[in-house]
């Protein structure tokens, strides 16, 4: 009976779907790709893509250390807005979004805005400055500037004779200054990230876009933004640091409105001579790994259909094509996720024998040998679960996941972690600066062997952001406890 069930969802799934368009996925030493969109021009993108990542490193005097296959960016590119909002259940007045995680980012963009006002570049330029801020991270980040600085990035012009240029002017923002409500939007209420309304929220960015902008290139605010900022890191309000740094707030204001006015915003470019040129290697997928795509997407988001639901699918699309391996590691995904954890190592043995040189399989492999030690099964060791992810680490040294999974397979034994398994840790935290829950595990450990200063860097980030919740106010709580200790010892 389950093989007709499986064979009839199969057959389902084949007669009522339209033709696939042709996937293919581009690789760069920073991006994975998917896109439906003709090869040459995915090569074109994907080579953008590169020259705007290191634009903004040569920028900011960002380090570009070696990206294993799986910390490099995923990037989905999906056919328009709709598809954007319904990756995030149904979500409005999304135009992209970003992901950050140790288990890989993720950034999904629209191929056409038709119907908004943002144009596709500018979309994936803000999520990924997002990406480069956060894999830089040394110190809280308050809201506005990260969004400004995302949005100071996301108009960067990369010329068809391979220069960059960046400072054109946010024209996506036009309307909130058009109806002057980003000038209204009160300074104090920008700096304490204070949103009440939709139109707070044009403001908002469309403000933030602007001061950053203009501390950029003002000469007479040289300096400022770095005073703010280590104010913020030694503990202050975003509005106390402000108000030390920027001064009055009425100068301020009324420095931006001259600033705004000017005919002609200061613009910097960075020829083509300083860049190096990138390998891009293009691969058309199978039948199998296109019809896969959009439950693929929906898995990598984590925003859509039930785990039942998924892993049905997942089943009638390995049934339908059971030689291709990235069928097989969605399914192990999906059966993850749902929590047949049998069933997902089954997949992930599928996808190993496809691809035997795919770390992502034997991860899969890893996971889902680890769940099913800490449910207890009968035969399944931890130390079944870390030979994969020593595999895994083996084929691709520069992934985090590997990495944060076999120091998992001590935390969940209940044993303690060996030497290897804290570096392990501590170099997964390193290589996903983005993942502050990551960081914060990191953070304890090092106050375990009493590295208060390596905790006290990895936790600043974590416990000031606006954009880490839960995981920021542990964080916080955690770093008040250190401040505290610090301060008795000086007593």
């Amino acid at each position: 009976m389950r093989i007709l069930l499986a064979l009839l969802a199969a057959a389902t799934l084949l007669v009522a779907q339209p033709a696939m368009a042709a996937w293919s996925r581009a690789s760069t030493p920073h991006f994975i790709i998917y896109s439906e969109e003709p090869p040459e021009k995915l090569k074109a993108f994907a080579e953008k893509l590169e020259r705007f990542d290191a634009a903004v490193r040569l920028v900011r005097g960002m380090k570009d250390p070696p990206v294993g296959d799986g910390n490099r960016l995923t990037v989905f590119v999906v056919k328009d807005l709709f598809q954007v909002e319904k990756l995030l259940n149904g979500a409005r007045n999304v135009a992209g979004f970003y992901k950050p995680r140790a288990s890989g980012s993720i950034a999904v963009v629209p191929r056409s805005t038709k119907g908004g006002s943002i144009h596709p570049e500018v979309i994936f330029q803000h999520e990924y400055a997002h990406h480069l801020m956060f894999s830089d991270l040394d110190r809280p980040i308050p809201k506005w500037l990260g969004e400004g600085f995302a949005e100071f990035y996301s108009t960067a012009n990369v010329e068809a004779d391979g220069s960059v240029g960046f400072g054109e002017a946010a024209t996506h923002r036009r309307q909130a200054f058009s109806f002057k409500v980003a000038p209204a939007f009160p300074l104090s209420s920008l700096f304490e990230g204070e949103m009440r309304s939709g139109l707070d929220r044009e403001a908002f960015y469309a403000k933030s876009w602007l001061l950053t902008h203009y501390l950029t290139f003002a000469p007479q605010r040289r300096g400022q933004l770095d005073a703010y900022l280590a104010d913020v890191a030694r503990g202050r309000s975003s509005l106390e640091a402000a108000r030390i740094a920027f001064g009055d707030f009425k100068l301020l204001d009324s420095d931006l409105r001259d600033y705004l006015a000017k005919e002609k915003f200061p613009y910097l470019t960075l020829p083509a001579s300083r860049f190096r040129p990138v390998a891009v290697q293009i691969e058309t997928l199978g039948p199998g790994a296109a019809a896969a795509m959009p439950l693929y997407m929906r898995l990598q988001a984590r925003t859509e259909g039930s785990p039942t639901d998924n892993a049905a699918e997942a089943r009638a699309l390995a049934a339908a094509h059971p030689n291709d391996a990235l069928v097989m590691m969605t399914l192990a995904e999906a059966e993850w996720v749902a929590k047949n954890f049998k069933a997902a190592e089954a997949a992930a043995d599928r996808a190993i024998a496809l691809a035997p040189q795919s770390s992502e399989a034997m991860i899969w492999k890893g996971r889902a040998l680890l769940s099913q030690a800490e449910a207890k099964a009968p035969g399944v060791t931890f130390a079944n679960a870390r030979g994969w992810f020593n595999r895994a680490n083996r084929l691709d040294p520069e992934n985090p996941e590997p990495l944060l999974y076999f120091y998992r397979t001590f935390q969940g034994s209940g044993g303690k972690p060996t030497a290897n398994a804290l570096a392990a840790l501590h170099y997964a935290a390193e290589l996903a600066p983005q993942d502050f829950a990551l960081r914060l595990e990191s953070a304890r450990q090092h106050i375990a062997q009493g590295d208060v200063a390596r905790a006290r860097r990895m936790l600043v980030p974590v416990a000031y952001s606006p954009h880490g919740g839960r995981v920021s106010e542990d964080a916080r709580r955690l770093l008040d406890t250190l401040e505290g200790r610090r301060a008795a010892v000086q007593r």
